[in-house]
């Protein structure tokens, strides 16, 4: 799984700008495992029955498996701020600041296996929350642009988070 990759790449600093964050709603209790329902998951291209539990290195959630994607949805342990700072090895192929909806976040994709896995975080004050896209192979024989598709899931999961009054 990336976590792993992410233990691996951890050489070489990347300098990134912290942008100013913007006060959000502490999100240590949201449930990343049942944020979208069976029908999303599987208009998202999973197959709710393949649900797995994840907990590693901090972070906790869930993985579904599909065709052409299998991703994950969890909450970690680490804020985007110390994302923000964190080392990055050659195995980084991207890492950018964004928003989702609005929200802060980061992006960044790592090379496995000749194919990109991405995350997109999401800030949830003293975690973050996190969309892994790991892209699979299609049935036409091609794989989805997994960064994109992060991004994506998380603009659905996203109004459903916290936010602060």
């Amino acid at each position: 799984m990336m976590r792993a990759a992410l233990v691996v790449a951890t050489v070489g600093m990347l300098g990134v700008a912290c942008a100013p964050q913007g006060v959000v709603a502490d999100a240590r209790t949201v449930d990343m495992c049942t944020i979208l329902t069976d029908a999303e998951l599987s208009q998202l291209g999973v197959r709710p029955d393949t649900r797995e539990t994840v907990d590693q290195f901090g972070s906790v959630g869930c993985e579904w498996v599909g065709k052409p994607v299998r991703f994950s949805l969890e909450r970690d342990k680490e804020t985007v701020a110390s994302y923000r700072s964190r080392q990055r090895g050659p195995a980084f192929i991207t890492f950018a600041e964004n928003a989702v909806n609005g929200r802060a976040g980061l992006t960044f994709a790592v090379d496995r296996d000749g194919g990109t896995d991405c995350e997109q975080l999401m800030d949830g004050g003293s975690v973050s929350l996190v969309v892994h896209v790991a892209s699979t192979m299609s049935p036409d024989g091609h794989r989805i642009d997994s960064c994109p598709e992060a991004l994506r899931i998380a603009q659905l999961i996203e109004p459903r988070l916290p936010r602060a009054s």
